[in-house]
């Protein structure tokens, strides 16, 4: 039975940041350095530290003017060429702080290099920055973990003290939220900067990764962006009227340290039945958010609250009944794909020609099927790294039997429209990371795997889901070898192209790598090899190769009963 979670783990969270390790070393280096520049060449310069030979920290010191006024030229946000690869499907631009995005692209020149250095690099790396240099350093973060390989073990992690708002809505998509942590003082109105005063009026900025408040009670952690806003927004206009301070983070953490353990049960006393809500409760009064000050600004909780609990509920019984539903389609494919071989013309066949209404309601299944892995495809990326990799195993079987299902007939609608190179020109994107996923994964198969697929092949999909993309091709240089127009040029190319065929193909077959489906007589296959068996009996016969003495000696027919 699904139960509601009891407990919040904000407080502990929060805890658990300030008295690490991790964090000290990050501020000691921000502020030593900060402390030590009294001129910088610009606004914002990032140094490297090295404590250890496996730990790196980049450190964005702002000059003091940035540290007291940071952000001069106000806060318009505007469209980056350079942050594209933010945009998804589901929000297609990303706009940036326009004071952020000059000084990043004044250093562009010197980032691009650090990044070099750092992508080779192996070992924790650590990026951080107070004020404007915690804006900086969220830039640099993205613009790195954008062009560091995927299958790295560790990845930068961003940790800002003080600094502004960067970005709009485009920002919370974006794959690498857990990988920023930005820390807030309740006396620093800096990262409310561009908030507006009243709760009635609204923002385009928006907060992304996880918030850790501090106060002089405690520290507790959110990353619910629409209550981050609004405390946030709390903060800037209670704080000496907006007026800019500097803030000391590092004696802030020190106290915090000392109150490491956490007092919310004995605050929250009986007040509260529900221990969700008390949860919720406790750690906003942790930051000096206590009933009084959330109902004058208008924060209801209690609705955030009733949101989160109805999304969990839904989000399940949703993800149930949608995984029935696709192993309902699945099992119609199958249906389907038994009764095209009925037809002696294989599944593949029988869809792209659409004679029937059975080959036509096959489209609705597909359509199904596709949005539902392009979602799943989708949420793996994002997820982060470990998690992804997690995620992506659990679902990495069920994935590759959709592929080697589903993408045949996209193939076969895509050559019946007319298409040409279908793994340039067609392909779809989720189609190529199931793919590369299950190869990243795979190992090669035993004798006795061997074995074992020889006995069951009658029963096997064919492993190469692009099969069929192939056999198109092949067809289409038979075309251009029987075409007079054909130069001597294409005519060789078309040729060299099927000689790569057949040893492709046979390597299919020697490894029960392909469906028998592919050997019956109304198949695209056979027929291609009709048209190739012609050609080669008139113009070229004393060509020879293991498909075609496979081929001719009828051996297909034997296919998956004995050793090949």
């Amino acid at each position: 039975m699904n139960q509601d979670p009891l407990f919040s783990c904000a407080g502990e969270l929060a805890n658990f940041v300030v008295t690490s390790n991790l964090i000290d070393y990050d501020l000691a280096k921000n502020f030593e350095f900060q402390r030590g520049q009294t001129e910088l060449p610009c606004s914002v310069q990032p140094m490297v530290y090295h404590p250890t030979p496996n730990r790196t920290i980049v450190v964005f010191i702002p000059s003091p003017d940035c540290t007291e006024y940071p952000l001069p030229e106000g806060g318009d946000l505007v469209l980056s060429p350079e942050f594209k690869f933010l945009c998804t499907k589901e929000c297609p631009s990303v706009s940036i702080n326009r004071a952020a995005l000059t000084l990043f692209s004044s250093l562009h020149d010197h980032l691009s290099g650090l990044k070099a250095q750092l992508t080779e690099r192996e070992g924790q790396l650590i990026i951080t920055g107070h004020s404007l240099g915690g804006s900086v350093a969220s830039l640099f973060t993205l613009y790195l973990l954008d062009s560091m390989d995927k299958k790295r073990k560790c990845r930068p992690i961003c940790i800002t003290f003080g600094s502004p708002l960067i970005g709009n809505f485009g920002l919370q998509h974006s794959q690498w939220n857990s990988f920023f942590l930005h820390l807030v003082s309740d006396k620093d109105p800096v990262p409310g900067l561009f908030l507006p005063s009243s709760h009635s009026q609204t923002t385009v900025y928006k907060p992304f990764g996880t918030y850790l408040f501090c106060s002089e009670l405690g520290c507790a952690c959110f990353d619910n962006p629409d209550l981050i806003l609004k405390l946030l927004t709390v903060i800037s206009s209670e704080v000496a009227g907006g007026l800019l301070q500097v803030v000391d983070y590092g004696e802030i953490l020190r106290n915090l340290k000392n109150k490491a353990i956490w007092k919310g049960p004995q605050l929250a006393g009986g007040r509260f039945a529900d221990p969700f809500s008390a949860g919720i409760i406790m750690k906003l009064e942790t930051i000096g958010f206590d009933q009084t000050k959330l109902l004058q600004h208008n924060i209801d909780i209690r609705r955030m609250e009733a949101e989160a609990r109805s999304l969990t509920k839904k989000t399940k019984a949703s993800d149930i009944k949608e995984l029935n539903d696709i192993k309902k389609y699945m099992a119609l494919l199958e249906w389907y794909k038994k009764k095209s071989k009925d037809a002696k013309k294989g599944y593949y066949d029988c869809f792209k020609s659409g004679e029937f209404r059975r080959d036509i309601a096959v489209g609705e299944f597909m359509g199904h099927l596709t949005t539902y892995w392009e979602d799943m495809v989708a949420e793996a990326q994002w997820k982060p790294q470990t998690e992804g990799a997690s995620f992506r195993t659990g679902w990495l079987f069920s994935g590759t039997t959709y592929r080697r299902m589903v993408e045949p007939l996209d193939i076969a609608a895509f050559y019946r429209d007319g298409g040409t190179d279908y793994i340039n020109n067609g392909r779809s994107r989720h189609y190529k990371l199931l793919q590369q996923w299950y190869e990243e994964d795979a190992k090669p198969p035993s004798r006795d795997q061997h074995d074992s697929r020889k006995e069951k092949v009658s029963a096997l999909l064919t492993e190469d889901s692009c099969f069929w993309a192939y056999v198109e091709e092949a067809i289409l240089s038979c075309e251009s070898l029987n075409n007079a127009n054909s130069s001597p040029e294409q005519r060789q190319s078309s040729w060299d192209n099927l000689v790569m065929f057949g040893e492709y193909v046979m390597e299919q077959i020697e490894n029960y790598a392909v469906s028998p489906e592919i050997f019956l007589e109304e198949s695209s296959f056979m027929k291609w090899w009709g048209v190739y068996e012609d050609y080669i009996d008139t113009n070229r016969n004393s060509y020879s190769s293991r498909l075609v003495n496979f081929t001719k000696r009828r051996s297909y027919k034997q296919y998956g009963r004995r050793a090949i």
